[in-house]
Order: C-alpha cells, then sequence, then structure tokens
C-alpha cells in the first residue's frame, strides 16, 4: 500500500499527516508544552502500594502519579535474567495469577519502569516494567533473551532467515524483537539497530546510577521521526516536510536507519500553507464534526462519552434499488469501512459500540463481521471484536494509548459545558418567572428591569407576554425586560429602578455569635412544634433559615411579619448591609461584592454561593432603597 507522510512544523505545534493511497488516515498532532511522554524510560519512586487493588501508584515527576498494575511489575534491579520476565500460564495452559502487591513492592522502592499509556484526562500515565525499547526494524526487550519475529510477517522462510540473523548478532543478554519494518532487510540493516539498540541500553544502565529519582533516563524521539521511524518503509513514496531544520533531521536519520529504497523527503516551500495546499485542513475540520456523512447518502453519529464510544449508521438519503434488505446491507458495508477509518483518524480507543442497521438475513450479519475484520487489518493498534448480536449491534474493544483527537484539539463548550444541549428559551422564561415570584420579597422597588440574553428576551415579550404581566400585576409592580448581548441564555439579572420599602434584615457579622446560635435553636424549636402540632404547611419552603429575629418573639401573635421574615434568605456568609444611594449591578459571573459598612469601617466582602451573588441594599432608618440587585444562575436555588 503507498503512502505519503506531510508534516507541518509550526512555532509550538509539529503535525504529520498519514497518507494511505491519497486517503487522508492518520493524523498525530504534538505541542512543545504537551510533549508525548509515552515509551520513556524513567527512574520512578514507589509512593503508595494499594493491596486492595493489587496494584501502586508511582512518582514518575509527572504532574499525577502512574499507575502500576502487579501483572505489568517484576523486578529487574539485579538477579540472573530469565527466558521470559512472567510466565503468563503454566504446563496446562491455565493463566498463573500474579505474586500479591505487597510481596514484591514497598513505599519509598526505587525502580526502573517505561511509560505504556500517556495521562488521560483525570487518568494518571500507566506504567510497566516490561521495558522494550523500538528500533527502525527491531525492539529492543533488555529482560528476555528471546528473539520474537512480528506476526504480520507471513513467509515461514523468511522468519526463519530473520530470526537466525538477530541471534548470531545480538547479545547474549538481551533479547530482540523483529518488527514488521524488517521483512525482507538486509543483514547489515539488522546489524545497525542492534549496535544502536545496544548502545541506548548502556547509556539507560549508567544513567540509572548517576541520576536521582525520579529522573527520564531515555527519551522518545520528537514526533517526525518518531513517525518516520515507525512508519516509512518500501511502500512509502515521499515525506513532504515545510521546515528546513527538521528536513535535515529527517535526511540524517533516514540515511543511517532507513534501508533501501529510501522514501524521498521534499522541502515545501510555497506560501500556501501545506495542510491547505494538499487539502488536508479542511478534511480535519469535517472529521471532528458528530455527523459524518457516507458517500451513498447516509450517515454516522459519533459520540464519545466516558466508558465509551457509540457510533450509530443511520441510511440517511440512500433509498437503494431493488429492496429494504439490500438496501440495509450496502449501507452497512459501506458504513463499516467508513468507522474503520473514523476509529484510526479520530484515534478512538476503549470500549466501542457500533449500532448498525438491523438485517435479517444471518449471511449479511456474517459478511458484515468479516468486511469489520478486514479493514481492522490496516489498524496498527489492537482491537478485539464480538460477533454482530441480533440486534445489530458490535461491541469491540481498541487499545488507547493517547488521547484521541477530539480531546486532543478540542475543549467543553462554555455554553453547554460539554452536555450538547442546553435549557431552551422558553424553559429558561419560565424558570425567571417562577424565580422573581419566589424571591421579589427581597427587592423593594416598585418598579424592576430583569436583563436577559435576547433569545430569552424575545420569548418573554412574544410567546411569555401574558405570563409576565399576570406576575406584575400579581406583585403589584411594573417588569421592564432589557436584552444584553453577550449574557449566557440560562442566566438573568434583577435590579430594581425606583425607590421601595427598605428590606429588613439584621447583618449577622454585626451581632453576637452566641445570640445567633440561641435564636437559631429556639427557631428550630420553634418549628418542631410546628411540626408536633399538625400545622402541615412550611413556611419557608427548605429555601434557608429565617433571619429576622426581631419578630421571633411575636411570631404567633403576628404570623404576616413571620412569614415576611422568612422570605428572606441570606447567601452563606451573610451579606452585609449597606448604605442607600451606593448602588451595585454584579455581573453574572460575580462570585462577590465589596460593600461599604454601615457602622463606619471599612468595606468586607460578602461572597455568596458560587455562580451568583446577592446585594440587598438598605437606607437609613425611615428612608427607602435605591437600588437592590439580584443576579443569579436561573434553576439553582439561592441558599
Amino acid at each position: 500500500m503507498q503512502n505519503e507522510i506531510i508534516v507541518n512544523v509550526d512555532a509550538g505545534e509539529t503535525r504529520v499527516a498519514l497518507l494511505e493511497r491519497s486517503v487522508f488516515a492518520e493524523l498525530h498532532v504534538e505541542r512543545e508544552q504537551d510533549k508525548s511522554v509515552v515509551g520513556n524510560v524513567v527512574k520512578a519512586r514507589v509512593s503508595r502500594v494499594l493491596p486492595g487493588m493489587q496494584a501502586a501508584f508511582v512518582d514518575i515527576g509527572l504532574e499525577k502519579a502512574a499507575f502500576l498494575y502487579v501483572g505489568d511489575y517484576f523486578d529487574n534491579t539485579g538477579g540472573e535474567k530469565t527466558e521470559e520476565p512472567r510466565k503468563r500460564r503454566g504446563r496446562n495452559g491455565r493463566r498463573i495469577a500474579p505474586p500479591k502487591i505487597e510481596t514484591v513492592l514497598n513505599e519509598g522502592q526505587e525502580i526502573i519502569v517505561q511509560i505504556a499509556k500517556a495521562p488521560i484526562g483525570t487518568k494518571g500515565a500507566r506504567i510497566t516494567s516490561n521495558i522494550s525499547i523500538p528500533g527502525r526494524h527491531l525492539v529492543l526487550t533488555p529482560w528476555s533473551r528471546r528473539t520474537g519475529v512480528s506476526r504480520r510477517i507471513d513467509s515461514d522462510k523468511e522468519r526463519r532467515r530473520l530470526r537466525e540473523i538477530v541471534n548470531r548478532l545480538k547479545p547474549k543478554e538481551l533479547g530482540f524483537i523483529i518488527r514488521t519494518a524488517g521483512d525482507g532487510v538486509r543483514e547489515a540493516d539488522l546489524e545497525a539497530d542492534i549496535k544502536y539498540l545496544s548502545a541506548v541500553w548502556k547509556k539507560i544502565q549508567v544513567a540509572s546510577v548517576e541520576k536521582k529519582t525520579p529522573a527520564v533516563l531515555h527519551e522518545e524521539p520528537d514526533l517526525p521521526i518518531r513517525l518516520v521511524r515507525d512508519l516509512a518503509g518500501h511502500n512509502t513514496s515521499r515525506i513532504v516536510i515545510d521546515d528546513d531544520a527538521a528536513a535535515e533531521r529527517l535526511r540524517s536519520f533516514c540515511e543511517e536507519f532507513v534501508a533501501e529504497p529510501r522514501p524521498v523527503i521534499e522541502h515545501y516551500e510555497k506560501p500556501t500553507p501545506l495542510f491547505d495546499a494538499l487539502g488536508l485542513e479542511a478534511q480535519i475540520h469535517a472529521n471532528l464534526e458528530r455527523k459524518v456523512w457516507l458517500k451513498s447518502g447516509g450517515s454516522l453519529i459519533v459520540d464519545q462519552c466516558e466508558a465509551l464510544t457509540a457510533i450509530d449508521v443511520n441510511t440517511g438519503r440512500f433509498v437503494g434499488k431493488r429492496d429494504l434488505e439490500e438496501t440495509v446491507f450496502k449501507t452497512n458495508l459501506e458504513a463499516i469501512k467508513e468507522v474503520v477509518h473514523q476509529l484510526r483518524f479520530r484515534n478512538i480507543g476503549g470500549l466501542i459500540i457500533i449500532d448498525l442497521i438491523d438485517m435479517d438475513r444471518s449471511e449479511h450479519r456474517e459478511k458484515a463481521y468479516r468486511a469489520l475484520q478486514d479493514a481492522l487489518r490496516s489498524d496498527k493498534a489492537r482491537t478485539n471484536i464480538l460477533k454482530i448480536s441480533e440486534l445489530g449491534l458490535v461491541e469491540m474493544t481498541r487499545k488507547r494509548t493517547r488521547e484521541s483527537l477530539v480531546q486532543a484539539l478540542c475543549e467543553p463548550c462554555m455554553h453547554c459545558e460539554g452536555r450538547g444541549y442546553m435549557l431552551s428559551g422558553e424553559s429558561v422564561a419560565y424558570n425567571i418567572l417562577r424565580e422573581i415570584k419566589n424571591d421579589m420579597q427581597r427587592i423593594g422597588g416598585q418598579k424592576i428591569a430583569i436583563t436577559v440574553s435576547p433569545r430569552v428576551a424575545e420569548q418573554l415579550l412574544s410567546t411569555e407576554k401574558a405570563p409576565l404581566d399576570a406576575l406584575g400585576e400579581e406583585l403589584g409592580r411594573e417588569i421592564e425586560i432589557r436584552a444584553r448581548a453577550g449574557l449566557h441564555e440560562e442566566q438573568f439579572e434583577v435590579e430594581s429602578l425606583e425607590p421601595g420599602p427598605a428590606a429588613d434584615f439584621a447583618p449577622a457579622w454585626l451581632r453576637d455569635p452566641a445570640e445567633i446560635a440561641a435564636e437559631e435553636k429556639a427557631e428550630r424549636e420553634r418549628r418542631n412544634e410546628g411540626k408536633s402540632s399538625g400545622n402541615g404547611r412550611r413556611r419557608n419552603r427548605g429555601r434557608g433559615r429565617g433571619r429576622d429575629q426581631a419578630s421571633t418573639d411575636k411570631a404567633e401573635e403576628a404570623e404576616t411579619a413571620d412569614n415576611d421574615a422568612n422570605q428572606i434568605d441570606e447567601p452563606a456568609s451573610d451579606t452585609p448591609q449597606t448604605h442607600a444611594g451606593e448602588p451595585e449591578t454584579p455581573t453574572p459571573a460575580a462570585k462577590s461584592e465589596e460593600v461599604a459598612d454601615p457602622q463606619g469601617g471599612s468595606g468586607e466582602s460578602a461572597a455568596g454561593p458560587a455562580d451568583r451573588s446577592i446585594v440587598l441594599e438598605a437606607a437609613p432608618e425611615g428612608g427607602a432603597t435605591d437600588s437592590e440587585t439580584l443576579d443569579k444562575e436561573v434553576g439553582t436555588p439561592v441558599t
């Protein structure tokens, strides 16, 4: 299969595209601040042993500790080398259970490990002590003396030839695996690889003695050289790169490690960006979409979540020619090829569920299953597929060693926070009306303004005009709707425009804590008495404790005053009272407000609950409120 490697080097970012028969098959991205650590050999220290998980957390010098399962560890600090680091099965073929983690590792112990899987999301790196260092044609396995051959080399004669050459040339204490790229290479090329990898291993052993834990003993080369080493071969027609210095490094690497015939390295120097000139930039954005169109008119829906990736196949605009079963079968065959392409391009790993269109005939399901197996042969990642179920579902796994393309290039939406949906304008409008009705007792003004996003404002002034007017009449206040561009659609602000009666509450920070505790205890006792007497109705509706303690003693005599007090809910930090004439209008993202000290002292910060703040401004004794502002996120009760 002819392929091309396209390398784009920018300041801080390198992208490598693999084209197979002119089809954009894979994209690899590496940024300076997020350089890949997979393959690095590290001298590490065990930070915690977990017998309950049969694993350990290991400090490898990264932000998060790495995870080491007991089955991935064996003692490589000394002693005689074994034929295999750990035998997986006994003579009868049964799997041998690994030893207990507490018997082989201790906290503070220094070990040499290799990073097998990069940190992904909230998970730390996965490490192993089974070190393997790849070369151009061989892979060094220093803890084993065996010589293995890749399964992708089919010819038995070639396998015997390669094994005989490597056994004759390699050091006795080291083991090697012959890669697929070694198929048909000369003895001189294998000898050069053995010398190079042996020298790398000696440097690692010297560094492990000299360096302090944690330390990197061996680091993988940068992305272009790494991919040319792993992907370039006799079927690579050319390598195109747009950076002069990187092109020189690639030429030197190919002359030293790549066998004849070597690929042609072209230095791209035109002003048009390389990926734009070859039409790759548009394909990157198209393949990041949730919906992928098929040539026939069908489509795929790709949904990635934490636990698995679900891919749904639809016929879309494809109506077929003969009958429904034939249409479904052809759509599934086309979809299978595109599914494999998307798995490779997006680097999707983990558990994958493919929802094919239901096929009634068992022979069609069998053909589709074989087509999926054949398509996955070009994928270098390890996969495991189960038979297509009667519901048309395919369950499969694909090895995940690095972040997917979506994780590398994208981030959660700032509006929906990664949910993929938002409240409708109608739902937000009704939520605003409910919240205003519940919390209006905090606002003393006779005329108020509600600031919302343009979409919600349109909803309130058209479809929800009648409920809005009814709310104004019920509350006895004139309500004005204002639209503000850029305001989140699920947020709103309320501001009083005319003076009204002062909000009556006493800031807790001005009172004796013992007095507050006594009053809260009395309030709890009063509520318990109310429950036992069968009153049934909870006036406060769970929205917070009443703070108007001046009217507590007269609660039974003046129920109206008690109800008014129960409608006033203070933030957790007890927002202080401010002077009149100093209105403040917090933004939706405000976490706290600086308010003036009524006693003449310096201002203090009254922090409310996250993502909302409430500022109540009360006039001096006998006065009226100039401005009171309620700024909150719709759908979250004020506490």
